[in-house]
């Protein structure tokens, strides 16, 4: 593959921002913003990796390549790595690919069940214990037992979707794991299950939320037939398959140092590191673009046992990105018990000019938004990744790289420039910001704003920060 990355490349002309204080931050990083005509949606996307073995088994579109993620350690000369926003481990399984110790936080616990597996089945698991555990497993769905204390627990986004033999086998599936005593066999098999449950559902993800069929028995304005469902063990058992398959090629590419997985989030976890820990850094953090995950991932968090009370305090903890969050900030301040240091990030945030240039305008436009929501949701995201981005600052050694993939947003027809934002932010918090690497095609704002604003591209960019000498 071409390498993604040369330094002599020419920035390229952008028109600025109408609001002068986004125009002066652009023309304060002009010469950074440059087109990347190496970098393409396929490596920044989900889309690189849909094919590749273990990280085909398990649905998770929100990450990055494994390509891209290679160029970035090789780029930044990684010996210790980190991705703060981990997702299904893509990061961290490439880190240890190379031989790289690596360590993952990520907040939804099935990111992090998808990457302990693929590091499993990688590194000493062997295949006849899987394919016996895997045997067994269809073997006691077919027995038919009834497993009722392991039951679904429905939450309220969630009632209806199996049919009622679906649900029995679903509950034999989850008896038999949780009795299982190898730590390594668990994930594998959790994985296998949780891989298949839109397949045999009444759902299909769209976007944030669930699509139903109705013969889920909900009221539904959009209809959808998916067809004949396969049995949940039917489904399985190829997906149990598929895994087998890929064990021989996981162990050839993937075996590597074990990562540390942290079940968490990055905005309290990232201040259990220890200072000048890591030397690079590739992350891709949620976007401000109002998804929700708990959402999108319903099933699979119920089949894990969040109930609604659960998975309501799980979309709050996420970093805010819906209309939904509230604000973060006394709870930060508790947790860390560390005032004057909160007290800068959250004077960074106030003082940012280009930011508070946007939420002014639409404060001022409130009545006209489709949701007025939007104004906290900005404001929450950017006090958040500004916390995220101060403690890079300090886990991150001298001489070290970021590598941030993002996208820039845009409401009411007003542009967002979070790569500007989030890159100032880092050059307050003891980074350079080397390069913003942009695709050459951007993305299109919404429908709803292209009738009424025109259409227009916003930036979809990579930022490259380096820690400065202390």
């Amino acid at each position: 593959m071409q390498t993604l990355f040369h330094d002599d490349v020419a920035p390229a002309p952008r028109a600025l921002h109408s609001g002068s204080a986004r125009a002066d931050l652009q023309r304060r990083f002009a010469r950074r913003l440059q087109v990347n005509p190496q970098l393409s949606r396929k490596l920044v996307s989900y889309q690189g990796n849909k094919g590749a073995v273990g990280f085909r088994w398990l649905k998770y579109k929100e990450g990055f390549s494994t390509a891209l993620v290679r160029q970035f350690i090789e780029r930044g000369q990684g010996t210790q790595v980190l991705d703060p926003f981990s997702g299904a481990g893509t990061t961290v399984l490439t880190a240890m690919s190379m031989g790289i110790p690596a360590t993952g936080i990520e907040i939804l616990p099935l990111g992090t069940l998808a990457a302990q597996a693929v590091a499993y089945a990688a590194n000493g698991l062997p295949l006849a214990a899987f394919r016996a555990a895997a045997h067994a497993l269809l073997d006691a769905i077919a027995a038919g037992d009834h497993a009722d204390e392991y039951a679904l627990k429905h939450a309220a986004i969630t009632k209806g979707a199996f049919p009622a033999g679906t649900g029995r086998e679903i509950a034999n599936a989850r008896k038999f794991i949780a009795r299982m005593a190898e730590p390594a066999l668990a994930p594998m098999l959790n994985v296998a299950c949780l891989s298949v449950l839109e397949e045999v559902s009444y759902t299909r993800k769209d976007g944030q939320f669930l699509r139903w069929d109705p013969r889920s028995g909900r009221t539904v304005s959009t209809k959808l037939n998916k067809g004949p469902l396969p049995s949940f063990a039917t489904a399985l058992a190829t997906r149990l398959q598929q895994m087998m398959q890929d064990f021989p090629l996981l162990k050839e590419h993937y075996a590597g140092p074990l990562p540390t997985f942290i079940t968490g989030s990055s905005l309290t976890e990232l201040q259990k590191l220890d200072t000048g820990q890591f030397d690079c850094v590739v992350t891709s953090p949620p976007y401000a673009n109002r998804y929700d995950y708990t959402r999108t991932y319903a099933l699979e968090l119920v089949y894990l046992g969040y109930d609604d009370v659960q998975i309501k305090a799980l979309r709050q903890a996420l970093l805010s990105a819906t209309v939904e969050n509230r604000c973060k900030r006394a709870g930060l301040c508790a947790a860390w018990g560390d005032a004057p240091a909160l007290e800068r990030v959250f004077r960074m945030v106030d003082q940012q000019a280009a930011l508070q240039e946007v939420l002014t305008i639409l404060r001022d436009c409130a009545a006209e938004l489709s949701n007025r929501n939007v104004i906290t949701l900005l404001e929450n995201y950017c006090t958040e990744m500004a916390v995220i981005v101060h403690e890079l600052g300090r886990v991150v050694r001298a001489g070290g790289r970021v590598f941030m993939v993002n996208d820039n947003v845009r409401y009411h027809g007003e542009e967002v420039p979070v790569d500007l934002i989030l890159s100032d932010f880092a050059e307050q918090c003891g980074f350079r910001c080397a390069a913003i690497w942009m695709l050459q095609r951007g993305k299109g704002n919404s429908s709803q704003q292209m009738g009424r604003f025109g259409r227009r591209e916003i930036r979809k960019c990579v930022y490259e920060w380096v820690k400065v000498d202390e």
